[in-house]
């Protein structure tokens, strides 16, 4: 394997761990966040978050045509479906807000949505796994 091969796939694998962390961490919780009105707390952990998603993307990609890639691929998303579940406190959200002199508590339980969304992250990691079996049988 040459020296270029190798820092193409590195850069693959930041490149594809960056977008793993933006969707899962970053856009998905804003979306739902707009979509319902209701603010998502920032967690100290982003810079962890980022590097997980990096340091498995980087060796998913260096490992490509590896039978390790494919329990790395299922991990990343099994990591991203744990961390949505985190910043979204398992779908229960919940918030206060003024109004005049009264102040309102509400709260949405989103749950359903968040089982969706991370059904269908797994059944994506899945399918890709046994796409990777069916290349190479």
């Amino acid at each position: 394997m040459s020296v270029i091969s190798v820092i193409k796939k590195v850069t693959y694998g930041v490149a594809s761990g960056a977008l793993y962390y933006l969707i899962y961490v970053v856009a998905l919780p804003t979306l739902i966040s707009s979509i319902t009105a209701t603010p998502i707390p920032i967690s100290g952990m982003m810079a962890t978050y980022f590097g997980f998603f990096v340091a498995l993307g980087t060796a998913e990609s260096v490992l490509e045509g590896n039978v390790v890639s494919i329990p790395l691929r299922l991990i990343s998303k099994l990591l991203g479906a744990l961390i949505l579940w985190n910043v979204l406190s398992g779908g229960h959200i919940s918030t206060t807000m003024n109004y005049g002199a009264l102040t309102i508590s509400v709260e949405a339980d989103i749950s359903i949505l968040l089982y969706v969304v991370i059904l269908v992250s797994l059944i994506y990691g899945f399918l890709d796994a046994f796409t990777y079996f069916s290349k190479t049988s």
